[in-house]
């Protein structure tokens, strides 16, 4: 059906798919009445969008009605209660709609004014907790210079196949992934690669979508603020392989010991990666398939690998991508790849010249500096774990490794000491500085993560609650041949501190310090 179909007839395809919805105009005229995109949040109404009024976590949607009139809504959808405080007749020319489920009225519109784009692409879900921005960014790389088009949704950015514009979070509600899955096939795509976060899944936001591949990249402590505990955490991150076909793929991290939860009532074909250098301790569960990597070369630009599983005998390439994790993060994404319709031999040669995303492990160091400086998003314990792993072999044995961290304010608490652990386990100095402080207070949140360490490893510690002051001293500090990573922000250009989002970037701030450095002839 065509997006310039009158709203009449929207509502009336709607009432023949969706009987079970309870639908009335209270007011304006649907025959003579055009929408525009659909949305949820009132901030995003732009003139001739139709808005759902969803009751939400955080707030009503019943409240924002007159801030979506006001931004140019044409229509306006929301439960019958919320009628009986907004007076209909106050909508002037917008339409007004009451519906017992304003989000499933809003969700079929969307997807029937956009020709139900979730059917028109092949999707693949990444969900784990860390892993998941940099998978399904080299998927997206891969399938684009070997298959077809290739849109991605994720942590940093959605790209519609044309353009690629800043996430707000991880996985969008189901209407914003009805808008654009609807531009990503206007755009020519026919392959999606997205990021699925446990939120996304608890909450449903990706129920309307049909799955060809699934993948899961690890599990460790984090968002236990919103699931309680590790095994409702797991079971959230299981709900994308329970729902898959079976005809759809399964493709687990065999090193994890959830791996055996993900796949517990999956009916797909599985496959499993492991690295080669990893033991069986006994848990991992039975699948169709096994693929092994080995890390036969790993330097500052690059490692060598070498697969054993993805094809008949041996396979080695060379990949643009530093750390054990990318290892396996550049398997899966050749997996994801020739599931997706790649030949071996092109993912291959695609693979060679990928890219890592933004923020992750990214150097800002030039050939002038004495120092490495690495930005990385690791914003949990095993992620500090793996990102210092991954550049502990590039520490020359008279130099040191130096670690800066920070924990994000309002959210899951019981990280904060872990976090401390696995910076002393993994570097000879940690920085504890601010992450986004939120509305807590940055000191307090700074002693939660100070609080991990023993009274002996405090020589150990700087704190500076001050993140750019942090940052700038753990540069400024550091002898030649240190290596400096810069933990738990990554991609972001912004801090927030109470309500506020304030311009601030890690490279950036990287940047001025290593100037400074030479400027001081170190």
């Amino acid at each position: 059906m065509s997006a310039d179909e009158s709203l009449e007839t929207l509502l009336g395809t709607a009432a023949r798919l969706r009987p079970d919805l309870q639908v009335e105009v209270v007011a304006g005229n649907v025959e003579g009445c055009r929408i525009g995109r659909l949305v949820d949040d009132s901030r995003q109404v732009e003139p001739g969008s139709g808005f759902v009024a969803r009751p939400g976590t955080i707030s009503d949607g019943k409240l924002h009605i007159g801030d979506a009139i006001d931004r140019g809504a044409s229509l306006i959808i929301a439960v019958p209660s919320a009628w009986t405080e907004v007076d209909p007749t106050s909508l002037g020319p917008v339409v007004g709609v009451s519906c017992d489920q304003p989000l499933e009225l809003g969700t079929t519109l969307a997807g029937i004014r956009r020709e139900d784009p979730a059917t028109r692409l092949r999707i693949a879900g990444i969900t784990g907790t860390n892993g998941k921005t940099t998978v399904a960014s080299l998927v997206r790389q891969v399938l684009d210079t070997t298959v077809a088009r290739c849109g991605s949704i994720g942590t940093i950015e959605i790209h519609d196949g044309v353009h690629a514009t800043p996430a707000l979070v991880t996985t969008p509600g189901r209407l914003e992934i009805v808008e654009v899955l609807g531009d990503m096939v206007q755009n020519g795509c026919e392959l999606l690669a997205m990021e699925v976060s446990s939120h996304a899944l608890e909450q449903e936001r990706v129920a309307d979508l049909n799955f060809a591949v699934a993948v899961f990249t690890n599990l460790s402590g984090d968002h236990l603020d919103y699931h309680g505990t590790m095994e409702a955490y797991a079971q959230a991150k299981a709900r994308l392989f329970g729902s898959l076909d079976e005809d759809a793929v399964a493709i687990v991290n065999l090193d994890d010991p959830a791996a055996a939860t993900m796949l517990q009532s999956c009916s797909a074909r599985t496959i499993g990666v492991t690295r080669l250098d990893v033991r069986d301790d006994g848990s991992r569960p039975t699948v169709d398939r096994v693929v092994e990597v080995e890390t036969v070369r790993n330097e500052p630009d690059g490692m060598r690998l070498r697969w054993t599983g993805l094809e008949n005998g041996p396979i080695e390439t060379d990949v643009p991508l530093v750390g054990m994790h990318n290892a396996f993060n550049a398997t899966v994404a050749l997996l994801v790849a020739i599931e997706m319709g790649a030949g071996v031999p092109d993912a291959l040669e695609a693979i060679q010249r990928v890219s890592a995303p933004r923020g992750r492990l990214e150097p800002v160091h030039g050939e002038e500096d004495s120092i490495r400086v690495y930005v990385d998003y690791a914003h949990t314990d095993d992620a500090i774990r793996t990102v210092l792993a991954a550049v502990r072999p590039f520490v020359p044995a008279e130099s040191g490794l130096v670690a800066v961290i920070g924990a994000g304010g309002d959210r899951d608490r019981s990280k904060r000491p872990r976090m401390m652990r696995a910076a002393l386990d993994g570097a000879d100095r940690v920085v504890v500085t601010s992450d986004n402080p939120r509305t807590e207070d940055p000191a307090k949140i700074v002693a939660e993560v100070v609080s991990g360490a023993s009274g002996d490893e405090t020589s150990r510690i700087l704190e500076e609650v001050d993140r750019r002051r942090g940052i700038g001293r753990a540069i400024e500090e550091a002898s030649a041949g240190d290596v400096v990573v810069i933990a738990g922000k990554g991609h972001e250009d912004y801090q927030i501190v109470g309500t506020q989002r304030r311009p601030f970037d890690d490279h950036a701030i990287a940047r001025e310090a290593l100037a400074r450095r030479r400027e001081g002839g170190r």
